[in-house]
């Protein structure tokens, strides 16, 4: 349907929350004992146009699909999340409804809930787990921010949402290590939000950082493990804005130097685990743009960036080995281009492999990889 392929510029689920927390009521995710799992280096994408989830594993050898793989939804996916312990992956669709799947030892997934939504009434744009694994988060075009609580079977309970800028197309959610979580608002620009993780208690700032022009969207959000830094891509300037975080207030001020030109139609951003390599996917340009990520926010661009990619690159995951980078384009040729990290220049993107990701076109859209 059109309105799907309009919207998914909006879609790409990018990068884990940051919080912390514990409770009977909720999975452990540092002592797990139920529902745990060992998975691998393994990647799950979300398929537009054959509404299908396709699981896959990544090692030297190459790229294998997971037992089942692809499971069929019923609905377009929009967006994926993944506990910290692997043990849950949650799937949204525009059509309505977040979906849970249990992940087994081997990656495969197995659908919960008999199949049915764990929620109903929202169509989420965006998904993410915090790090304790108490809290799932979403937002979707009403506009509105959500919380829901995961129960240990995989099911979640609503804590309540706040409403976002009127008008605003929200796309991208990230949450910091210091309490505040800033959801990408498309030509809205960034919204600032609290977060209490210990409650679950979502509190809208009424704090907007416009984008540099107003016809701009803001899309792929990034944050640092030490949530001092926010990334954000922009269109209109083609760019990535280095935004410095307050500890106080969680206001946001750009640094010097930024914004970093990026190739046409940044969308999706990812911060490597260790911190010291951001990349970029340009929708329009065909590639990823590589950067080196220094202390102070400052980048600077790796020898060879960028790297060219299949048509229409969309988001972005790094493997749990962090070994490889894998990029889903929603173009195809190929749907999924997997890259090997190297280490004779630090962070550039060497081609490894790359496959379909279901019946062409599958229109691959939104990509998680395990922790």
């Amino acid at each position: 349907m059109r309105i799907r392929k309009s919207l998914f510029y909006f879609l790409p689920v990018t990068v884990s929350l940051m919080l912390a927390g514990c409770g009977k009521f909720f999975p452990d995710e540092n002592n797990c004992t139920t529902n745990c799992t060992t998975t691998g280096a393994n990647v799950y994408v979300g398929n537009n146009n054959t509404a299908s989830i396709s699981g896959f594993s990544i090692s030297s050898n190459g790229i294998t699909g997971l037992s089942n793989s692809p499971y069929s939804l019923g609905v377009s996916p929009s967006a994926l999340a993944i506990t910290p312990s692997n043990s849950f992956v949650y799937v949204s669709s525009l059509a309505g409804g977040i979906y849970a799947y249990s992940v087994g030892s081997n990656g495969a997934l197995t659908v919960a809930n008999n199949g049915s939504a764990v929620v109903s009434g929202v169509s989420p744009t965006a998904l993410k787990v915090d790090p304790s694994g108490k809290w799932l988060l979403a937002v979707d075009p009403t506009p509105a921010a959500y919380v829901f609580a995961i129960n240990n079977d995989g099911t979640v309970t609503s804590q309540g949402s706040v409403p976002l800028l009127a008008g605003s197309s929200p796309n991208h959610l990230v949450v910091t290590s210091i309490g505040y979580v800033y959801v990408a608002l498309g030509t809205g620009g960034v919204a600032i939000l609290s977060f209490n993780a210990t409650s679950g208690v979502l509190t809208n700032n009424n704090q907007v950082l416009p984008p540099k022009q107003s016809v701009d969207a803001i899309q792929g959000l990034a944050v640092n493990s030490a949530g001092t830094y926010l990334y954000a891509a922009e269109t209109g300037i083609n760019g990535l804005r280095v935004l410095a975080i307050t500890s106080t207030t969680g206001a946001l001020k750009e640094i010097t130097g930024s914004p970093y030109t990026t190739g046409t139609g940044p969308a999706g951003v990812l911060l490597d685990a260790t911190g010291s390599y951001l990349y970029v996917t340009n929708r329009a340009s065909n590639s990823v743009s590589a950067y080196l990520a220094s202390s102070s926010g400052a980048l600077t661009a790796i020898s060879g960036s960028p790297f060219t990619t299949g048509t229409n690159p969309i988001d972005l995951a790094e493997d749990n080995t962090h070994t490889y980078v894998a990029v889903i384009c929603a173009g195809g040729s190929p749907d999924m281009q997997v890259y090997k990290i190297d280490t004779t220049t630090p962070g550039a993107l060497d081609t490894f492999k790359s496959t379909a990701t279901d019946k062409d076109p599958a229109n691959a859209l939104a990509i998680v990889a395990a922790n």
